[in-house]
């Protein structure tokens, strides 16, 4: 015969009488190792107490330097945000209020510099940030000014013609000479293309086109009658000097708006390389840090490791006490509780194996209650899930649904670099089907409807679903305009040959349908995304031009 332990034996009678709680003998347990615990934590006190001296000396010598060098770090990556703001400024307010905080970043620097470190070279270095931001303030002054001077430039050629507009406007007959206004207005077009131009090379062409345009526009107006003569020779005079000024003309100052704004992005390319060394500079300076930091840390694990060993000495004796109650533990608690959450991981991932311990414990009484809980959170989410992404009437995809895959179908497409497909569908005159066959009658055309679409949707990667009312939605994956012109085609060959009787219908004796199609283009390497907006306006043209069509969506045609 097998000898039994005595816990063996205690559990086996508190078994059969039912009198034993796993919860009586855990807090048993608990209440005498929280007495342990004190009693251990007062005789290692003073062996804990050479610990705390040596964090005190990291935390009150070594982390502040840490934590200096980290708040310099920042400092710059503040410093270089501000710099792009004040390389980017389109006007003077925004150039100063950029430079005023770098100024003050500077100012929060020198403070952080003078509270970290002495190193010299550190303090020439920030120095010499805040002369190249100097001159990159300056150089974005320069750059405005010119955007201004340019600017009143641009307006006085607009103003000089539409003065000449208006007086030719004002009275039509005394204009002089025809051609010498259309060779006026020719000028100011060309004039406006030097704004839009980015290369001198192609200014400069510029240049000497308009240059001949207004010796030719002088050649006219010398050729006017006595009266207008002097008039039609100032404005070339003036219309001469605003574009063709060495100083202040138009292409003069665009060309130096040009130079400047490169001269503004190389300077600042510049000043951001120089912050990023000094950032690498402190970065370095924080590692070496960081190595001393480790050494202290080192080094006091090395003390806590020979405390621990002290305190382990006197912590065997407690632990020798709970062997049996450990013992016990572990096999009616620990072993079941880690096999009930096994079980109810499982059973979390998708996995139906049932939740079921053996015994009459509490333990056991928990499992069944997971049991019974997975259960009924399984059944109210598969049918929570089925209401909420399926259209009740139709048995299709519901909005929701739609609008989910929509934004999968937008990923995929932009990441494959392939086309897809929108379409929206509208059944025909269909309230003047439900006014004379009835909303029960409707209801059964709608379902006729969403079945013959998924008829002509052969693919599992399309997507059909109803978008509200009697309007569909319709998503095709890697499908570029020939095939949706296919798709929609076989749709209405399939409503054609179906013929659902529809006898107050103002385009056949059956039931039709109208769609609005986009589709994704890829524009000089831009991958444009389809849109329902874009389906719905064309669904909206089909309809207005006899609807039982489709409408391709056209951003030239499609209003």
């Amino acid at each position: 015969m097998i000898k039994q332990s005595p816990l063996q034996v205690m559990a086996a009678d508190a078994d059969k009488k039912h009198l034993y709680s796993l919860t009586s003998i855990i807090n048993f347990g608990l209440v005498t190792l929280i007495v342990a615990i004190l009693i251990l934590a007062i005789t290692t006190y003073s062996k804990l107490k050479s610990f705390e001296d040596s964090l005190t000396l990291m935390t009150s010598e070594s982390l502040p330097t840490v934590v200096h060098s980290g708040e310099l770090y920042s400092q710059m990556s503040l410093l270089m945000s501000v710099t792009e703001r004040l390389s980017s400024a389109n006007s003077d307010a925004m150039r100063r209020i950029a430079y005023d905080a770098i100024n003050q970043q500077l100012i929060s620097l020198d403070d952080v510099v003078m509270d970290q470190t002495d190193n010299a070279y550190m303090m020439a270095q920030l120095q010499s940030i805040r002369r190249e931001l100097a001159d990159l303030n300056s150089l974005v002054e320069q750059k405005l000014t010119i955007n201004v001077l340019l600017t009143s430039q641009q307006e006085k050629l607009y103003t000089l013609h539409s003065n000449v507009t208006e007086t030719s406007s004002a009275s039509v007959a005394s204009l002089a000479n025809q051609p010498w206004y259309l060779a006026l207005a020719n000028i100011v077009a060309r004039s406006s293309e030097v704004l839009t131009t980015d290369q001198l090379s192609l200014i400069r062409q510029q240049q000497r086109y308009l240059s001949t345009l207004l010796d030719e526009l002088d050649s006219l107006s010398k050729a006017q009658s006595a009266s207008k003569i002097d008039s039609a020779t100032a404005i070339s005079a003036q219309i001469r000097r605003i574009i063709l000024d060495d100083t202040a003309g138009l292409i003069a100052l665009r060309q130096s708006q040009l130079k400047i704004v490169g001269r503004v992005r190389g300077r600042g390319n510049f000043v951001r390389n120089l912050i990023s060394d000094y950032a690498r500079l402190n970065e370095f300076e924080s590692h070496q840090l960081n190595e001393s930091v480790l050494a202290t840390a080192h080094s006091t694990s090395r003390l806590v490791s020979q405390q621990v060993k002290h305190i382990s000495l006197i912590f065997v004796f407690v632990f020798l006490a709970y062997v049996c109650f450990v013992l016990f533990i572990h096999h009616a608690v620990v072993r079941r509780l880690k096999t009930l959450r096994t079980q109810v991981q499982q059973r979390a991932a998708g996995n139906s194996k049932e939740i079921a311990l053996g015994g009459k414990d509490e333990i056991a009484e928990l499992a069944s209650s997971f049991e019974k809980f997975a259960a009924t959170i399984e059944h109210q989410k598969a049918s929570l899930e089925e209401l909420s992404l399926r259209d009740a009437l139709t048995g299709i995809a519901n909005r929701r649904a739609l609008d989910e895959r929509y934004l999968q179908e937008i990923h995929v497409a932009s990441r494959q670099r392939w086309p897809l497909t929108v379409m929206l569908l509208d059944v025909d005159f269909f309230k003047q089907y439900n006014d004379n066959y009835g909303h029960s009658q409707g209801d059964e055309c709608l379902k006729q409807v969403a079945d013959l679409l998924k008829s002509q949707l052969p693919r599992k990667t399309d997507f059909l679903a109803r978008y509200g009312g009697e309007e569909f939605a319709i998503l095709l994956p890697n499908t570029s305009d020939t095939g949706a012109i296919r798709v929609a085609e076989g749709i209405l060959q399939a409503f054609k040959d179906a013929q659902i009787p529809h006898d107050f219908s103002g385009v056949a004796d059956h039931i039709t349908i109208s769609i609005g199609i986009s589709v994704s283009q890829d524009v000089l390497g831009e991958h444009s995304i389809p849109s329902f907006e874009e389906a719905d306006k064309s669904l909206y043209l089909a309809k207005r031009q006899g609807r039982n069509k489709w409408i391709m969506f056209d951003a030239d045609t499609v209003k």
